[in-house]
């Protein structure tokens, strides 16, 4: 999706909704959830400084009239209890996607191996020496908006982890309504989000549990190989028994067949039989390649669909997140109605 804006573009936008340049800082803050300034503004406006894709695409979508407030938020669980099923890397840039279109877009990384922080090019170390992960909130020490941060490159925003929230998953074992604790703090950012997207642990532990209680939707990357296809009923399982018990409200959204290669027989067998078993009931995306960028972009701390935005696979993730555009004006169509 091209969303390039020139200096000049931005300041004739600018000047036609009749906003100084510390008031249109203001006005992006609001729907972007981020922290511009005027001077930022001017050095846009002057070649500078590169306008950021997520600017770019906000304006875009304004021009053409969609531009919208941020919040309420779709919630939404990146699940699967297999590891190595791309399961962060899809949840990164599905989250990446919303945000370059313009989304006020939160990821929460609720995994204490952080994959989620490390891929995007954050220190998990030095985040929990400043005590900035989701650990705190998770605790009841802060609000969750005080420990999340920026994706400069899309404008995504990240509520990072670390490997002490291993101890949440022990901590709320122990206490009542241990299950919500979650959707306890994501309750004020839910206001003002358009999507929450949760990546979560390789288990069906306390933290996956939470994020299921919270969820509106779940995702599920699986990878094309048999193990994963076998893994994949009990997960459906889990989720059922979290619709009943938890949250009667959370739904699958469909199933991304991952780390696909198609010259392999067994991958195409596998994508047969996912598309067998479950196409009926639920959507099966289209499968995302298997491609070396996806690890070469983790190890410079981008997401993939930002950093190439053809990458193999690309589209598919373009395809999630305009499902999930969907989803939320269908579920969420009465309070988007009043917000707006």
């Amino acid at each position: 999706m091209g969303v390039g804006v020139t200096g000049d573009e931005l300041r004739a936008y600018r000047e036609k909704k009749g906003l100084s340049q510390p008031e249109f800082a203001i006005w992006l803050n609001d729907r972007l959830q981020r922290r511009y300034d005027k001077q930022k503004v001017s050095r846009w406006e002057n070649g500078g400084e590169r306008i950021p894709a997520a600017v770019a695409a906000l304006i875009k979508r304004d021009m053409v009239g969609i531009e919208r407030q941020g919040g309420p938020a779709l919630v939404v669980v990146v699940t699967n209890q297999k590891g190595g099923c791309a399961k962060t890397v899809s949840a990164v840039n599905i989250a990446s996607v919303l945000a370059l279109r313009g989304y006020a877009t939160l990821l929460v990384d609720c995994d204490p191996q952080a994959n989620a922080t490390q891929h995007l090019g954050f220190d998990c170390y030095d985040l929990e020496k400043q005590q900035r992960t989701l650990y705190y909130p998770m605790h009841g020490d802060m609000p969750l908006r005080d420990i999340i941060v920026t994706v400069e490159e899309s404008g995504l925003r990240l509520a990072p982890a670390s490997i002490r929230l291993a101890e949440t998953e022990v901590e709320i074992d122990t206490q009542t309504g241990g299950d919500f604790v979650l959707k306890e703090v994501l309750e004020d950012v839910r206001k003002t989000f358009d999507f929450v997207i949760i990546d979560t642990p390789p288990n069906i532990g306390n933290l996956t549990k939470n994020a299921f209680s919270t969820a509106h939707t779940a995702v599920i990357p699986c990878q094309t190989e048999r193990f994963s296809l076998l893994g994949m009923g009990f997960l459906l399982e889990n989720i059922g028994k979290a619709r009943r018990r938890l949250n009667t409200g959370l739904s699958v959204l469909g199933i991304i067949p991952t780390i696909f290669k198609k010259n392999e027989r067994n991958d195409r067998d596998v994508l047969a039989e996912i598309t067998q078993q479950y196409g009926e009931h639920m959507h099966i995306f289209p499968p995302v390649p298997k491609a070396s960028i996806y690890a070469q972009a983790t190890s410079v701390g981008r997401a993939a669909v930002e950093a190439a935005p053809d990458v193999p696979g690309a589209a598919v993730y373009q395809e999630v997140a305009e499902a999930l555009v969907k989803e939320r004006e269908t579920r969420l169509k009465t309070e988007i109605a009043r917000v707006a």
